[in-house]
């Protein structure tokens, strides 16, 4: 019994000092998984911020790149961009989202008759193409109410676009910021607002 009761504990120290080993050999490789993890966010992260600094392009994600001044009022994010390959048109739905309270926005450049608003788009080849601005007249010819922390959306409709295409490089937005005088001045359309590596997701299934 007593040989047996030994047999036991022996036989669980060394469990117990393989179970020790494995965890020990594997801490390493946790921590190096860990570190790897940690670079490649840090790295994306300062690829993201050189990117909106120059405008060039570092990675494949979308980013938006535009003067100090407006970064100051708003930020810009693109929320879709929906391609239907029958009719060869996409739709890009951007937001503008007002840091302070008392701003309004207006995007897009006169064109067509001068009662629409467009925006210019380019692929990787220097491909150009026109998004037209979505909407009813009032809401295209004035600008619009842009409450702090509340992003506003924007459309613009283009055609024409092979449904090959699967990013549109980037987006020259031209835009005028209304912004009451104690928090900033009027801006107007001197340097176009740049939207980068913006994918294309033709044909998306509704759910």
């Amino acid at each position: 019994m007593t040989k047996k009761i030994v047999l036991f504990l022996a036989l669980a120290m060394f469990a117990s000092a393989s179970i020790t080993a494995q965890n020990s050999d594997s801490a390493p490789e946790q921590k190096k998984e860990t570190k790897e993890k940690k670079k490649s966010k840090f790295g994306s992260f300062i690829k993201r911020a050189g990117e909106a600094a120059t405008g060039i392009n570092m990675s494949s994600e979308t980013f938006v790149v535009m003067n100090l001044e407006a970064k100051q009022l708003i930020e810009m994010d693109v929320a879709s961009c929906i391609g239907d390959s029958k009719s060869q048109t996409v739709i890009l739905t951007l937001t503008v989202k007002a840091k302070k309270n008392g701003v309004k926005t207006a995007l897009g450049k006169s064109c067509g008759n001068g009662n629409q608003e467009c925006v210019s788009g380019y692929d990787t080849k220097g491909n150009s193409y026109e998004g037209q601005e979505i909407g009813k007249y009032s809401e295209i010819s004035g600008s619009k109410e842009n409450p702090a922390g509340i992003p506003v959306q924007y459309q613009f409709g283009f055609t024409a676009i092979p449904s090959t295409l699967k990013n549109i490089e980037v987006v020259m937005v031209e835009f005028y910021i209304y912004a009451d005088k104690n928090i900033g001045s009027n801006m107007s359309k001197v340097e176009p607002i740049q939207v980068r590596n913006i994918p294309i997701q033709w044909d998306p299934v509704a759910e």
